[in-house]
C-alpha cells in the first residue's frame, strides 16, 4: 500500500475532529491509554458478536453492535461505528438475515479501524 492510499484509508477510518473533540474533553496525556482501552475491549465485543453470530443470537448482537458503535464513534472510527449501527438497526427493524450478512464484514472492519486509531496514536497528541 502506498502512503497516500494509505493515509486516505486512515482519514477514513479515523475522524480527526472527533479526536480534537475528546482532547478538548479531556487532555492528551490520556488519549493513548483511552485508545488502548477502547480497542482492547472492541476486540472482544467483536468476538461476542462473532459468537453470537455463529449462534445465530439476534439480541446478543443488537447489544454488542450498539455499544461497539458507541464506543467507535467516541474515540474516532466514525465508519466502524456506522456500520455497527446500520447491523443494530436492522436487528431493531427485524431484518435478522441482513444484520447477519452485514456482521460477516465487521471483524476486518474493525481490526481496520484499530490499526489505523493506533497508527494515529503513534504521532501523538496535544492539547
Amino acid at each position: 500500500m502506498n502512503t497516500q492510499t494509505g493515509t486516505a484509508l486512515e482519514a477514513e477510518l479515523v475522524d480527526e475532529l472527533i479526536l480534537q473533540q475528546m482532547i478538548k474533553d479531556t487532555c492528551a496525556e490520556v488519549m493513548p491509554t483511552l485508545i488502548e482501552h477502547y480497542i482492547e475491549e472492541s476486540r472482544e465485543r467483536v468476538e461476542k458478536i462473532q459468537q453470537a453470530l455463529s449462534n445465530q443470537d439476534k439480541e446478543m448482537i443488537e447489544f454488542e453492535v450498539h455499544t461497539l458503535g458507541s464506543s467507535a464513534l467516541a474515540l474516532g472510527n466514525r465508519t466502524l461505528s456506522r456500520h455497527a449501527r446500520t447491523i443494530e438497526k436492522h436487528c431493531v427493524e427485524g431484518d435478522t438475515d441482513l444484520a447477519f450478512e452485514l456482521c460477516q464484514s465487521l471483524p476486518e472492519l474493525a481490526e481496520l479501524s484499530f490499526l489505523a486509531l493506533n497508527q494515529r496514536k503513534e504521532q501523538g497528541f496535544e492539547d
